[in-house]
């Protein structure tokens, strides 16, 4: 069983309602963090996780909503007066950089090889495997967003386990519903809603609707699909989202709440 806790569902404008996009996949003892916005420790201390039980990270880009909090995810892991355990960070050189910068900006003078992060930069023109642990593989390939913000999106297949991919920040493409191939639960992003905001444009907005969502999670065979990064708007109604997205289908759409869990098995 493969737990995937929703700690935040909501996009760079959220506020109250939903606060900005950040998941943890736990499988026994592995646990990853997925984005460190803003609020990241407020949304962990909330589940009750403990910043010292995560050794992984994944940062997909460098965006304010997706890795503003990293310097107090790194500063609550290193404690007071203590040496900080290692933990490992995945994302583009790119990220990397300004995770460092951030760091840096936020506590001068503090060195940061004091945080004993291992980095994993991770190429952002390309696709990649990486091998978290002996039974788990973390694929990232790199998705269209705006320019000059190198994406990434990622799957995790577990041995013996399900496949979960996760996509944010970007329209629909090839490369999703190649990553997102056959997974047992596909994480989209859908800002926008088609339905209640029929105006929208993917070449003005470079982000998803909930419809568009949907069809990549039949594109791809997704066995389900839960719907993330909610405008402030259409967040609140996440029965027209999953309708939207399931387009008279037997799809199996979630939108969660802050704080929602969903356990996963390997299908079939």
């Amino acid at each position: 069983m493969t737990n995937v806790y929703f700690l935040g569902t909501g996009g760079a404008f959220s506020a109250g309602h939903r606060s900005n996009l950040a998941l943890l996949i736990e499988s026994g003892e592995f646990r990853m963090l997925v984005e460190t916005g803003p609020v990241i420790m407020h949304q962990l201390t909330r589940t009750g996780i403990q910043v010292m039980d995560i050794e992984h990270v994944f940062i997909s880009h460098a965006h304010g909503d997706h890795a503003l909090g990293f310097p107090m995810f790194a500063l609550n892991r290193l404690g007071i007066d203590a040496s900080a355990p290692a933990f490992h960070v995945y994302a583009s050189a790119g990220a990397i950089a300004s995770l460092k910068a951030l760091w840096e900006i936020a506590y001068t003078g503090f060195d940061i090889q004091r945080l004993n992060i291992h980095w994993h930069p991770l190429p952002d023109q390309e696709s990649r495997q990486t091998r978290l642990t002996a039974r788990i593989i973390l694929q990232t390939a790199p998705v269209p967003h705006p320019p000059n913000t190198p994406t990434l999106g990622a799957r995790w297949d577990f041995e013996d386990g399900p496949s979960i991919a996760f996509i944010t920040d970007t329209y629909p493409n090839d490369t999703t519903v190649t990553l997102a191939q056959g997974c047992d639960l596909l994480i989209h992003e859908a800002s926008f809603s088609a339905t209640l905001q029929p105006g929208y444009d993917a070449n003005v907005h470079f982000h998803s609707t909930a419809q568009q969502a949907g069809e990549i999670a039949r594109q791809a065979g997704a066995k389900r699909l839960a719907l993330v990064h909610l405008g402030p708007m259409i967040g609140r109604h996440p029965d027209v989202l999953i309708e939207e997205a399931r387009a008279g289908t037997d799809l199996e759409v979630f939108v969660l709440d802050d704080g929602g869990l969903l356990q996963i098995k390997k299908s079939g």
